[in-house]
């Protein structure tokens, strides 16, 4: 063993025993029966064992009873199974084969929470359950109340606007990235009043988007009904009459909406998108900290009337078919939020595009289309199902020849229209190059089994066009991917039995480490991919200074080259042990590398370079060759 003397991120205290205890099942009322996940494949047998893990369920703020809790237990041995607790919180799961388990509870308005948490939130591991055969297992979990969030949302006058939506967005580690995610919903009363609740402890911003009633709109509306009313008329005759005078009514109101429109030289005022402390700039939004089950009041602001805008076009080919299913977004690039402040639309048959309400700022516009190959795979849209491996191949290969067409565009608005711009779409670059094989085991015979994944690397503003690609592998290993837009990514293969992944190299650069920059007009070609048959391992236990298991803490396991210490590196690891003290890393790349325990780190810092510094000064150092197996073990000593 090694002694660890713990300081700054590592803790000096001695770790708390255990969190659960071995002892008999419950006496009085039986708990609620436990229901197996549904499974379609009806003849496979069930994993039946001797091991037994139950417990009781309680709210966090009161300790009372958590009713109606669904508690899901997950492990190797064995499919999924869940639990709903009782009147007594209490729930039950039998029959139980040794392995390791998770144990999770989730209730609607509350934060879900895992056996073993320190504290409850996203991101934040649990402590697997290691159980061996006949263990009677009882715990105890607590149920927070989600956060809420809760204040007014008034119009530029002071008065209430029923209806308006309000969201709150969620700051959240993604990749090592700091990202905005949705974290709950809520609308405005009569009185301007919005409550959102079931919220995660985080930071937030909170966001009103007022719903305009825009005369453009409206027009585009009445001269579609008025259009389709003089059809009738002259498709009907004197059948129609009513519908002619109430086109008549509608040209009259047309003319009336018309005289409201401003000159393409006057703004048009508007609400744009308003951000609490009551700014329209998502980048000066104020934050609002929500702890467990805590509720902040007063979160109030007003509306703000903007000029705003239409910006319209249409979209073209530089040649070829035009694609009717082009998808446009707009998305703002004068600020820091991703996510925030974008809008999509699609164009039409004829390829125009419009989009309404267009508050001033800097923008960027994209354009995705896809032409050919058959349906499936595209942005958003899940493959279809297919019912036999040829025809799944059929449908990757239909996929891969889709025709992936591109647009983008800078748009400044600063409160006038901007018209007739014109998109002209072009098809993706492409990626080539083969599949090096370096081992002993079997080379497969048929590598056009084999698929290839092109995948994008932090979205930001201008990676919003980036989509993930699929290509397919010759029999020979050779491959071709086409439909690549302007991006940052990673290449990756898979679908070789018994082969991994270990490298992806184009002048020589591992896209695996260092995405490559795929630009306009600019394909590329050479890169290398290697698998492998050797799979590293580093296994060991972590006790503390009586030897007894240590599972409150994280293991972090990360490359000594500061190099690799990127958002989302391959080479950084952080892995929670079992109820044992046992941890084990799979599939590292072969190098020299830290490791150390970390008493509840937030969810994402191990990819921060200043916080693996500091781990730097206490850390093991680890060298692990390729496909090598390697021990271990960890000491937490008091000071």
């Amino acid at each position: 063993m090694i002694d660890l003397s713990s300081r700054h991120l590592l803790s000096a205290a001695l770790i708390l025993a255990l969190a659960a205890e071995l002892t008999a099942l419950p006496q009085g009322p039986p708990p609620t029966p436990v229901q197996t996940a549904r499974d379609t494949r009806p003849t496979e047998a069930i994993p039946v064992g001797t091991a037994t893990v139950s417990g009781t369920v309680t709210v966090a703020d009161s300790g009372q009873p958590a009713r109606k809790v669904r508690v899901s237990l997950g492990g190797s041995e064995m499919r999924g199974r869940t639990a709903m607790t009782d009147d007594s919180g209490k729930f039950a799961f039998i029959a139980l084969p040794a392995g390791r388990y998770t144990l999770t509870a989730a209730k609607p308005g509350h934060v879900s929470v895992s056996y073993g948490q320190r504290r409850p939130g996203p991101g934040r591991p649990g402590t697997p359950i290691q159980l061996a055969d006949g263990q009677k297992l009882q715990v105890s979990l607590q149920i927070p109340r989600g956060g809420v969030i809760t204040g007014t949302v008034l119009d530029e006058s002071g008065d209430a606007i029923p209806g308006t939506p309000v969201r709150a967005l969620r700051y959240a580690m993604q990749s090592g990235a700091r990202v905005l995610q949705q974290g709950g919903t809520g609308s405005t009363d009569d009185r301007g009043v919005y409550r959102i609740y079931g919220l995660q402890p985080g930071e937030y911003i909170v966001a009103a988007t007022p719903r305009n009633a825009s005369t453009a709109v409206e027009i585009d509306r009445m001269q579609a009904e008025v259009a389709a009313a003089l059809e009738m008329r002259m498709t009907r005759g004197a059948a129609a009459e009513s519908n002619a005078a109430e086109a008549e009514a509608m040209a009259s109101r047309l003319a009336q909406l018309r005289s409201q429109l401003p000159s393409g030289e006057q703004p048009n005022a508007g609400y744009a998108p308003v951000y609490y402390p009551g700014t329209t700039l998502p980048g000066s939004a104020g934050t609002v900290a929500v702890g467990i089950g805590e509720e902040k009041q007063g979160v109030d602001f007003q509306l703000q009337l903007v000029s705003i805008a239409r910006v319209e076009g249409v979209i073209v080919t530089a040649n070829g078919p035009m694609p009717q299913n082009v998808q446009l977004t707009l998305v703002s690039t004068g600020h820091e939020v991703p996510g925030v402040g974008n809008n999509s639309t699609r164009a039409d048959a004829n390829g125009r595009f419009r989009f309404n309400n267009v508050g001033p700022g800097q923008y960027m516009l994209i354009a995705r289309a896809t032409l050919g190959g058959g349906r499936g795979g595209g942005r958003g849209e899940p493959p279809t199902p297919v019912a036999s491996e040829a025809a799944r191949r059929a449908a990757v290969q239909a996929r891969s020849e889709q025709t992936r067409l591109w647009a983008m565009t800078d748009v400044a608005v600063d409160g006038r229209d901007v018209q007739n711009l014109v998109l002209t779409l072009q098809p993706g670059m492409t990626i080539g190059g083969r599949i090096a094989f370096e081992g002993t085991t079997p080379i497969p015979a048929d590598l056009s089994r084999m698929r290839i994944n092109v995948s994008p690397i932090n979205p930001g503003s201008g990676g919003e066009l980036a989509s993930n690609v699929n290509g397919v592998v010759d029999a020979t290993g050779r491959f071709s991917v086409t439909g690549v837009v302007p991006g940052r990514y990673r290449v990756m293969a898979s679908g070789a039995q018994g082969w991994r992944l270990s490298s992806s190299i184009v002048s020589g650069q591992d896209t695996l480490d260092f995405p490559i920059e795929v630009k306009p007009s600019q394909n590329v070609s050479g890169l290398v991919i290697t698998m492998t048959d050797k799979e590293a391992e580093l296994t060991g236990a972590i006790v503390d200074e009586k030897g007894q298991p240590a599972p409150d803490y994280t293991i972090v396991l990360y490359a000594a080259d500061r190099e690799f210490w990127t958002p989302g590196s391959r080479r950084i690891f952080t892995q929670r042990p079992g109820t044992d003290g046992q941890f084990t890393f799979r599939n590292m790349p072969p190098g020299d590398y830290r490791i150390a325990p970390v008493l509840d780190p937030e969810p994402g810092t191990w990819f921060d370079p200043a916080f693996l510094q500091q781990l730097d000064s206490n850390a093991l150092r680890v060298p692990i060759g390729a496909g090598e197996k390697k021990v271990q073990n960890l000491r937490i000593a008091a000071q």
